[in-house]
């Protein structure tokens, strides 16, 4: 077990080598070629003119070399970095774009770019630089996309085309509703292709919008590319109107969103459906410390963070640490007890995990990583684990995840998602192979053929087909 010191020297260490990586400190991911590519070729089908283009954070020149292709007199590429800046036929200026507004107002027809994101310890705090953007205006710190977001929109001619690679957040986090509402007034969003992480690591979209009042039966198409494979598809549909799997048109909107539009739910359910905050008595999320506090101790309390949260149910030797009874770390407010449903909130790979505490040791003290749970009597927490785990509650989910590099689900979103009520008898009759399933998994076995086939079973309950035995 590490230190006080240690782990302090540690924390800072984090801090020390985010400062050590120049791409980290200027917020860079670099646009792979073909996406780059595919972007200019969507952008310059949507232009109106070819005279000017921009790419005001061009970084290695992915997007100038194809807009060199593509017939416009005049192609700028701005970066703050020199040492990245490539040899085209642009014309290339080293220097921060965001403090060049008013020489960029209104002169590209064409505007595309992936700018630098927030980095984990830097956002744009300059109060000079804040006070030439009504985005940053009265604020003390903005993400640097959303000003670079407000600078390419000034940056184009009436009827220009925009497209631009932004966090996932911006279209769809509750913060972000100004930055979206600023958007609406002064574009209009043509379509939103949501990028999986097979692009970059964090997640991202691509905007396409012109700037132009939005008539009133305006539509955005809204679309997920998995893989390079599906963008010939996606600029079909982009540009023909043609319909294509991943994709839909909805009316322009505040929520920008590809993956909640994507993902709309209409449940074929034969029983009543309630949303989640109307089941719950409590919910709470877990609690924990960092830094020089983040002490755990030999024995005492479990410490039950995400990774003990399994399908089959609490396995907290998947963690093995321990709280001392009564020290910083045992947060009463995390304690956990038999009957409570353990959700986790944040992670790539476990978002929505969802098991039930069934024994008393299996309790312990909640990571802030985890949502805790507690029905009211007309809903059995075993049969919410079982329907966590079916296309009906997973589809529901896609559209509440939140976030850019660490995914979430905020809790008034989650408090929304529709779950079905059987009548008691049916909730039992699954509870009681749910802990069968969860109890052989405590003797060492992994039943998952058993546990597939029970949520199938779950599923085509709320459809009516069948009733488990």
């Amino acid at each position: 077990m590490m230190s006080a010191d240690q782990q302090g020297r540690s924390f800072l260490s984090q801090r020390e080598k985010h400062f050590r990586q120049r791409k980290k400190v200027l917020g860079q991911f670099f646009t792979p070629p073909a996406l780059a590519a595919w972007i200019v070729e969507i952008a310059t089908a949507f232009a109106l003119r070819r005279d000017a283009a921009l790419d005001p954070a061009c970084g290695d020149g992915a997007f100038l070399f194809p807009l060199c292709q593509k017939g416009f007199h005049e192609v700028w590429g701005i970066d703050v970095d020199a040492t990245v800046l490539p040899t085209c036929q642009a014309r290339l200026l080293v220097g921060d774009a965001l403090k060049l507004l008013p020489s960029l107002r209104d002169r590209f027809d064409v505007v595309v770019t992936n700018p630098p994101f927030s980095a984990k310890y830097g956002r744009v705090t300059n109060p000079k630089t804040l006070q030439s953007f009504e985005l940053g205006r009265g604020r003390r710190s903005e993400a640097i996309e959303v000003l670079f977001l407000e600078l390419c929109v000034h940056a184009l001619r009436d009827g220009g085309v925009l497209a631009i690679i932004l966090p996932e957040g911006i279209f769809a986090n509750l913060p972000m509703q100004r930055v979206r509402q600023w958007l609406l007034r002064h574009a209009t969003p043509l379509a939103v292709i949501s990028l999986s992480r097979h692009f970059f690591a964090a997640k991202t979209c691509v905007l396409f919008a012109r700037k132009a009042p939005a008539p009133p039966d305006a539509t955005v198409l809204f679309a997920h590319v998995e893989t390079e494979t599906d963008l010939p598809e996606i600029a079909q549909a982009l540009l023909t109107n043609q319909p294509a799997p991943s994709v839909c048109r909805k009316p322009v909107q505040d929520n920008l969103s590809p993956l909640w539009h994507l993902n709309e739910v209409s449940l074929p359910c034969v029983f009543p459906m309630r949303p989640l905050g109307e089941l719950l008595s409590e919910i709470r999320c877990g609690s924990t410390l960092y830094g020089t506090q983040r002490r755990f101790a030999s024995s005492g309390i479990p410490f039950v963070s995400a990774k003990t949260v399994t399908p089959f149910g609490v396995d907290l030797k998947r963690d093995g640490r321990f709280v001392a009874k009564g020290s910083p770390m045992d947060k009463p407010q995390a304690r956990t007890r038999v009957g409570d449903v353990l959700f986790v909130r944040v992670g790539v790979g476990c978002i929505g995990r969802v098991a039930v505490v069934l024994h008393d040791d299996e309790t312990g003290v909640a990571d802030d990583y985890l949502y805790i749970l507690r029905f009211k009597p007309a809903l059995l927490p075993e049969f919410f684990a079982l329907y966590a785990q079916t296309h009906f509650f997973r589809q529901q989910l896609e559209r509440l995840k939140r976030g850019t590099g660490t995914v979430t689900v905020p809790q008034q979103l989650l408090l929304q998602i529709l779950v079905p009520i059987p009548p008691m008898e049916i909730q039992q009759r699954f509870a009681t192979v749910y802990r069968t399933i969860c109890e052989r998994f405590r003797q060492g076995q992994t039943p998952d053929d058993e546990l597939k086939k029970l949520i199938i079973k779950v599923e085509e309950c709320i459809k009516g087909f069948s009733l488990p035995r």
